[in-house]
């Protein structure tokens, strides 16, 4: 049994809320703040091989609530800025964030999404072109529309950007100037979103369990519909429970906060190359059922739509993505941010249903992965 880090769940998770915005204000505008109207020329994927439209900031948004991002630059070598993208793109311009078409249909005419970077205007063009994405981006190489804004150098690593939610009345209501990909920054940007254009925010309805699990508790059952990803036909809510499993594999359970993002991809690619190593090391060794045989389940309290886009973009095969939008799941797991996403833990359940390893704070990086697989290998040997 082990557990590898505790802490009090109330504690940690207000922390983790404090910290999202603690950079806002270190370089660029604040909340509070009215947002300026720079002159912009934009482009779309049906204006990518013309001169695009110039436009105010103000005339190009009207009255609607608007997403701008400065992104230092895109390219091949800045996978941040592609992860950012494709998340703003699926969750917002295609409308996979909300809960339904009704929701999406209803609010999209409301929202408008601008990315903003030093790249050339070929540059943009060309990226247009190749991601087919449904928002418009300007070329800023001399960085006037920056500067409106505060910003007065482009992040060097490339990886730092600066997102705003401003709203109808173009007042700054949501800021944050290292925007990075990561899911817990994404979920915040969602919900301002979301309380911008009067959407129900189900994330809201989660309640907090503080009882705190151990390693040698009964894991808690649940029933769960995922997402099948790797297959022709898939299907988008595959009902199971996590009893199935129990008395023939080895379960890990992992919560993380969104999709599109930069540590979930890398958490994801990872667990779903173990789980295929696992499956082809059992067929080798005609040890199919043995212990080293692993269930791996992923949780987030995303819809269905967002998981199968993205399960199909990583080409997801092994690991099963669970929506869990009412939070039923985190709430069993303790699992769930009021900031209104899960924070990144996970749990290892054996064969006999016991919790064999937990950690409240796992860490996308190759000392916790290892301590995973280490443990593993430990509980399949006796």
């Amino acid at each position: 049994m082990a557990i590898k880090s505790f802490k009090l769940s109330l504690f940690g998770l207000f922390l983790a809320a404090f910290s999202f915005n603690a950079s806002a204000g270190e370089r660029g505008l604040s909340v509070g703040e009215t947002s300026p109207n720079p002159e912009l020329r934009y482009y779309n994927k049906d204006q990518r091989f013309y001169y695009g439209n110039i436009s105010t900031l103000y005339n190009y948004k009207e009255d609607n609530t608007l997403l701008v991002a400065f992104m230092p630059q895109i390219s091949k070598e800045n996978n941040y800025a592609d992860v950012m993208i494709s998340a703003f793109d699926r969750y917002f311009a295609e409308g996979l964030a909300f809960s339904g078409q009704y929701d999406w249909e209803k609010n999209k005419s409301k929202l408008k999404i601008l990315v903003i970077s030093k790249n050339d205007e070929s540059e943009i063009r060309e990226y247009i072109e190749q991601k087919g994405i449904d928002f418009e981006m300007v070329s800023d190489i001399n960085m006037d529309a920056a500067n409106s804004f505060g910003i007065s150098s482009w992040n060097s690593s490339g990886e730092g950007s600066a997102v705003y939610v401003i709203d109808k009345d173009n007042k700054i209501v949501y800021a944050d100037n290292n925007y990075k990909g990561e899911g817990e920054k994404l979920r915040t940007v969602q919900k301002e979103i979301f309380a911008q254009l009067n959407v129900a925010d189900l994330s809201a309805e989660i309640v907090l369990n503080d009882k705190i699990l151990m390693p040698g508790d009964d894991a808690v059952d649940f029933s769960f519909s995922y997402v099948e990803n790797g297959s022709l036909f898939g299907s988008e809510n595959k009902p199971a429970k996590l009893s199935d499993y129990i008395g023939k594999k080895n379960v890990i359970i992992a919560f993380y906060p969104a999709p599109f993002s930069m540590s979930c991809m890398m958490e994801a690619r990872t667990f779903d190359s173990y789980a295929e190593e696992q499956t082809i090391k059992n067929i080798t060794n005609s040890n199919i059922g043995s212990n080293e045989d692993v269930e791996i389940l992923m949780v987030s309290n995303s819809g269905t739509g967002v998981l199968k886009s993205w399960g199909d973009d990583l080409k997801l095969k092994n690991v099963k993505l669970i929506s869990d939008g009412s939070g039923k799941i985190s709430y069993l797991y303790s699992s769930f941010n009021p900031m209104g996403f899960n924070n990144r833990t996970l749990f290892i359940i054996d064969k006999s249903g016991k919790l064999s390893y937990i950690d409240w704070d796992y860490k996308v990086d190759e000392t916790d992965f290892s301590q995973v697989t280490d443990h593993l290998k430990l509980i399949s040997e006796k």
